[in-house]
């Protein structure tokens, strides 16, 4: 079973887009904390995009700003590029199925149907 669950810090407001066929799209980024190494020092995080669809999308996009406590669970994949200086990129995937506002202030579930 491919799912998974990750809570973080939204690294910049969603952002709120529309397919050809006029399907609603948010996507936005979130840093995971990773810890401490064996020295005490922090680790760097893992920077996780999210991807909600449709009603989601809607529902859910103005409230996803920059420095909110988010938790998704969804299914996860991986995008691989290579940029103009030839470098290859990836990025952790989520395409949330379930979505929790954390940390006191404004929380709103929403499950796939």
């Amino acid at each position: 079973m491919n799912v998974a669950t990750f809570a973080g810090h939204v690294g910049k407001d969603a952002n709120l887009e529309y397919t050809k066929s006029g399907k609603a799209v948010a996507s936005f980024t979130f840093a995971v904390n990773n810890g401490k190494d064996e020295s005490g020092k922090d680790r760097q995080p893992s920077w996780i995009k999210a991807v909600l669809w449709e009603k989601k999308a809607e529902a859910l996009a103005k409230h996803i700003t920059k420095g909110r406590m988010v938790a998704v669970s969804g299914p996860v994949s991986v995008e691989a590029w290579i940029d103009k200086q030839g470098a290859a990129n990836a990025v952790v995937v989520v395409t949330v199925r379930e979505f929790t506002f954390c940390g006191g202030g404004e929380k709103e579930e929403s499950k796939a149907a």
